[in-house]
């Protein structure tokens, strides 16, 4: 696979390309892009996309049979580093998957905020086929983001299933007859959040996927102790000043300078 990144506005491009799997390189790779991405004052978004058939198989099979236990083991770390760094930045991250989403290329979805796919997308773990597992922290983030028992059922049976059912269970946030829709409903998407405190959505997005980690006293104490620290914001007086005069909010906050202090 070849990874290329561009930006377009607000919106920072992770693109596959070449072929659709995932090796150790480009695990790095993306790493390394996410940071850098993270890091931008010009970037609110950070979009994966294919510009192939598929959005991305995971490793090659022809790859995995050569790999011996440590093999395995750096691929798996490498993988689980890269999900656990997409839940931890404070940007969105979206997938736009159309085509196929499987093995490591559906742990990748799974690990984005939001989701979405075109109408002909399946989505699967195909693992059970080849003798192992997921790698990437597909049952734990599955199980988290729908519920253990359909988790069971995909990683059992290794069957792939249509975008339209994970739809239906809330995994896909929106679904789209082709590519060309979803390209222009991500430009809607991400000029609406242009309009909205990226700081705020920062702090949210920190909430929710360290809330489900944990029992709920200790998460909505982690709720309260957000939402206090968002009242010490310039965004919350420029939003509720705002909406009291009657105008749109101009917000400035951004986390890549709390990340300099």
């Amino acid at each position: 696979m070849k990874i290329s990144k561009m930006v377009d506005e607000t919106i920072g491009y992770i693109v596959f390309d070449l072929d659709p799997y995932l090796n150790s390189e480009n695990l790095k790779e993306i790493y390394n892009i996410l940071n850098e991405f993270e890091n931008s004052k010009d970037i609110n978004l950070i979009v994966l996309k294919s510009n192939l058939d598929d959005f991305c198989l995971g490793c090659n099979i022809e790859e995995l049979i050569n790999f011996n236990e440590a093999d395995s083991k750096i691929y798996s770390f490498l993988g689980q580093r890269l999900i656990k760094r997409m839940r931890n930045l404070k940007k969105i991250i979206i997938s736009m998957v159309d085509g196929n989403a499987t093995g490591g290329g559906f742990e990748i979805s799974l690990a984005s905020d939001v989701i979405f796919a075109t109408k002909r997308s399946r989505f699967g773990f195909p693992e059970t086929n080849y003798g192992i597992i997921p790698g990437f922290g597909g049952t734990q983030l599955m199980s988290r983001k729908v519920y253990e028992t359909f988790t069971k059922y995909l990683v059992f049976t290794g069957d792939l299933v249509d975008a339209d059912i994970l739809y239906e269970k809330g995994f896909i946030a929106e679904l789209f007859e082709n590519r060309e829709d979803m390209e222009k409903f991500l430009i809607d998407f991400a000029n609406k959040i242009k309009e909205r405190s990226v700081f705020a959505i920062g702090l949210a997005k920190e909430v929710i996927n360290n809330g489900v980690e944990i029992d709920l006293d200790k998460a909505l104490l982690l709720e309260q102790n957000a939402f206090t620290v968002a009242f010490a914001s310039n965004d919350k007086v420029e939003g509720m000043s705002a909406f009291l005069e009657k105008r749109k909010p101009i917000f400035k906050d951004r986390w890549e300078e709390f990340k300099k202090l």
